[in-house]
């Protein structure tokens, strides 16, 4: 794998490490009943961790690993609760940004 395929790969891992922590403080202040927003910190963390095995170049560990993430994200997205326009805002953008 070239090295700008990879870096551009990082940089996705790397925002949706941050759109995971920024879902987390969202969940955390809605405070729905159910809601999870250490699900969110954990995810959020497997990006970091994806990011952090493509920069060390383990070009296939860290595209793996962000690939079956992407995946988990995109087959939950319409299961996630979407409350109101921010959510479903900041939920699409995210999961369309997933598959790339």
């Amino acid at each position: 794998m070239n090295s700008r395929k990879v870096a551009i790969l990082t940089t996705i891992a790397a925002i949706l490490a941050l759109g995971e922590l920024g879902s987390a403080i969202m969940i955390w202040q809605e405070n729905y009943p159910g809601s999870l927003p250490w699900a969110a910190v954990v995810f959020a963390v497997f990006f970091l961790t994806a990011t952090w095995l493509l920069g060390r170049g383990r070009a296939t560990a860290g595209t793996v690993f962000a690939g079956l993430l992407c995946l988990f994200e995109v087959v939950e997205f319409p299961s996630w609760p979407k409350h109101n326009a921010l959510d479903w805002t900041y939920q699409t953008t995210f999961a369309l940004v997933s598959p790339r």
